[in-house]
This record gives structure tokens, C-alpha cells and sequence, in this order.
């Protein structure tokens, strides 16, 4: 059984056409008690012509989600959250913005670096594959050092998406390994967490985002805060693939996953 999905996205993401109410009706379908709808904001993005994309309208957003809540409470938990697109400069706004609203669950997300999307040929220009991850995990570090109302880091090292296909899906965990470990120990010492993205397999990299031995290191820093999301941007894509999370990480001893309720963290056993 699939306890909670908490990473979703409806047609108010840009690069979504979803409808809410089938992605409730999906969640229902499958036997889920608790999602999180998590729609992207992506602020001061450059050299893009859908930089507007992601502009989420949380005046139109937050009641639409709030409605839809009190509309499924007897049936399904919604909770209402936000994939924000931070950049280092960006922390205090993104602060200012969140405490504005009732949010349940925030997720911070580096989508781009200089202001450039990962998935923009001008971030890759004039760099190495290497160079290109230097900068995308100092990114994270110096967003984690800079924000505060967040619940988890998301997708941590999802770079392996975009760039570079000859190694599609390779992170060399060796190189980065003293960077990761200060982002991990900031996010632990801020009592935030990390998310198991599952939409790497979808991807065909085949693996989480984290991987596995990222997710490892968390738990073995002391880490205890985890969500799963699936990233759909489909209802189709709700829960998938989240009993290979599942089996991995009871192979690893971990036995609850995080639940978020007006930022508040809970624990829920596995099984």
C-alpha cells in the first residue's frame, strides 16, 4: 500500500496540464491517504522563454487547494504545498512568501544555477560535466544556508537529468562526497529533511533521486526526515515505482516516513 505521495503537480505548473480533481479521484483509486500538491515556483529565472511558467499565482493557488481539501477530507488528506525553485539570493524571499500562507509542506528544489535552468543549453556552455555539478552542488549548499521555511530538500542530485547523456544518470558520489556532507549536515542541523524522487526510473536513469548511497549517508549523519514523491505531472504517474523505495529502505533499516501538517513534522511507519 502506498501511504503518502508528496511530490505532485497540477495544471497550475507550467509544465503540467493535470486537473486536480483527477489526481484526487487517482490517489483515491490506488488507496493513498495523503498527498501533497506541490506546484512550482520558479523565481528570477533568465534567457528562457517560459520563465513564466512557473510563476505560481498563490492567491489563486492556495484557496483552490484549500477548497479541494475541505472538499476530499473524508476521504483523502490533501496538503498544501509548493516546490519552490530557490537560488542562493532567493532564501529571504522565499521566506517572506511562505510564512504568508497556510502551507503544509515545502519543498526546495535548485532548478537552476546563475539564474539559468539546468535544462537550458547556456548553463552547459563553456563547461565541463564536472564544473557544471561543482556549481550545482555549491548552489545547494550556499540555497540551504540561505532558507529556512522549507520541509525537505528535493531531488538533490537530479542534475544527471540534463547534460552529458553519455553517463546518463552517473553521479561521482567520490568527488562530491565533502560537499554533499555539508549540504546533509546544514539540512540536519536546520531540522529539515531529504525526499525520495522516484521519477528517475520514469527518466530511464534507473535509479532514486538521491541515490543510493546519498540517501545512505543522510541516515547515517543522523538524518530522520523523509518524504517520497513521485514528481508526476500526470495523474497516471501518481505512486510509481514507490515499492522499490519502500523495499530500499527497509533494506537499509529505515522503518517511518515523514507526514507535514502546517510544516510540523510526523512520523508514519512503512509498514
Amino acid at each position: 500500500m502506498i501511504i503518502s505521495d508528496y511530490h505532485i503537480h497540477s495544471s497550475f505548473s507550467g509544465d503540467s496540464v493535470e486537473d486536480l480533481d483527477r489526481i484526487c479521484r487517482k490517489a483515491k483509486e490506488l488507496g493513498i491517504k495523503e498527498i501533497a500538491i506541490t506546484d512550482h515556483m520558479d523565481l528570477d529565472v533568465i534567457g528562457t522563454t517560459n520563465s513564466n511558467d512557473f510563476m505560481l499565482n498563490l492567491d489563486e493557488y492556495v484557496p483552490t487547494i484549500l477548497k479541494l481539501k475541505d472538499q476530499y477530507k473524508d476521504d483523502l488528506d490533501i496538503k498544501l504545498g509548493m516546490e519552490f525553485g530557490i537560488q542562493r539570493h532567493l532564501g529571504e524571499v522565499g521566506d517572506k512568501i511562505i510564512e504568508k500562507y497556510p502551507f503544509d509542506f515545502i519543498i526546495s528544489s535548485v532548478h537552476s544555477v546563475d539564474k539559468l535552468l539546468l535544462d537550458q543549453k547556456e548553463f552547459w556552455e563553456n563547461k565541463t560535466r564536472e564544473q557544471a555539478h561543482d556549481k550545482y552542488f555549491l548552489e545547494i549548499l550556499k540555497s540551504v544556508e540561505n532558507f529556512n521555511r522549507f520541509s525537505v530538500q528535493g531531488h538533490l542530485d537530479f542534475i544527471t537529468r540534463y547534460g552529458g547523456i553519455d553517463k546518463k544518470g552517473f553521479i561521482d558520489y567520490i568527488r562530491y562526497q565533502d560537499i554533499i556532507d555539508e549540504i546533509l549536515k546544514k539540512i540536519i542541523s536546520k531540522g529539515k529533511g531529504i525526499e525520495i524522487n522516484t521519477s528517475g526510473i520514469r527518466y530511464n536513469e534507473y535509479r532514486f533521486y538521491p541515490c543510493d548511497d546519498i540517501i545512505k549517508r543522510y541516515f547515517k549523519l543522523g538524518g530522520e526526515i523523509l518524504t517520497i514523491g513521485s514528481d508526476s505531472h500526470k495523474a497516471s504517474d501518481l505512486g510509481k515505482d514507490f515499492k522499490k523505495a519502500y523495499d530500499f529502505l527497509e533494506s537499509i533499516g529505515v522503518k517511518y516516513i515523514s507526514s507535514f501538517d502546517q510544516l510540523d513534522v510526523s512520523f508514519k511507519k512503512i509498514k
